[in-house]
């Protein structure tokens, strides 16, 4: 029963964080994007392609684990789609991904209609501290120290398809931020088979990142095979429309390992994959990293 009472206190404390964008906002003012000037002589580039070829034009945000430095960043101006089938704990590795962006002094914007903004918010607050068991008071010291860098849209139903890539550019326009996360395309307002207006929708958001440095995080659901979710997904795998993975710069595969958990497998297998499945830029690697959950703090470790 205290057990009950600590963890409604706790909640009541996460539910007032103060960043929490009204589903009420008024999105007119950015619901089309504007077309700028766009021809340019190559002579605009001289700067990015130095940049480039010193070396530091492909650098980005490293991901929680030593083992992908120098393999995989989130780069800035890029569309990264998280996909894995349900249960398998894509938004559990993405939340530990985003508190490492907090932590490293990055904004960030969270659209994720299919989970409530207090049990976002407490997932973080967990990974954060770095063990289950909090108390308000650490939980409202919480809140104040990700004050400046953690928005979330209060809402808990499917969005309108338009008014996905309209936060975005608010998001980045108002709130300065540097990553976006959609958790997930099956809640933006479009039906699993509308492929055509999955591909629209996906293009409209990943124009926001090309046309500025943020780095937007789109979470598709894979579909299971006929062999269940036994094995670990690939690009063909992820719901909806071939362009969706098509498009993104980077695809990540998220597998749990579920055999694991009934007994079928070594107790020394990983609990988790994640598969870098793509990446257009940088030096274009791809493969396979193997995680341990740790359920005391809610991560995944490397072994």
């Amino acid at each position: 029963m205290n057990a009950d009472k600590g963890r409604q206190q706790l909640e009541n404390a996460i539910v007032n964080f103060p960043n929490m964008v009204p589903d009420t906002i008024d999105l007119s003012a950015f619901m089309s994007d504007e077309q700028t000037h766009r021809i340019k002589p190559a002579g605009a580039y001289k700067e990015k392609l130095l940049e480039l070829l010193a070396g530091g034009g492909e650098v980005g945000i490293k991901t929680p684990w030593e083992s992908l430095s120098g393999k995989f960043e989130f780069r800035e101006s890029e569309l990264t789609v998280w996909s894995g089938y349900k249960g398998h704990g894509k938004s559990l590795v993405i939340s530990q991904v985003f508190e490492r962006f907090i932590t490293l002094g990055q904004k960030v914007f969270i659209i994720s209609p299919e989970f409530p903004a207090h049990r976002v918010l407490h997932r973080m607050l967990i990974q954060s501290f770095g063990v289950h068991d909090q108390t308000k008071s650490l939980a409202i010291k919480w809140i104040d120290a990700v004050n400046d860098n953690l928005w979330i849209y209060d809402q808990q139903s499917s969005l309108k398809p338009n008014d996905v890539p309209a936060l975005c550019r608010y998001a980045v326009e108002r709130l300065g931020v540097n990553h976006i996360l959609i958790d997930s395309l099956m809640k933006c307002g479009i039906a699993p088979d509308d492929y055509a207006r999955q591909k629209f929708l996906v293009d409209s958001i990943q124009q926001v990142a090309h046309r500025t440095k943020v780095h937007v995080h789109l979470v598709a659901h894979a579909k299971k095979s006929s062999g269940g979710d036994e094995k670990i997904g690939g690009l063909h795998d992820v719901k909806g429309g071939s362009d969706i993975a098509d498009m993104a710069e980077n695809v990540i595969m998220v597998w749990r390992n579920k055999a694991k958990e009934m007994g079928g497998s070594s107790i020394d297998a990983p609990d988790c994959i994640v598969k870098i499945e793509a990446q257009r830029n940088a030096d274009g690697w791809i493969g396979m990293l193997p995680l341990f959950f740790k359920k005391s703090n809610f991560t995944f470790q490397e072994g």
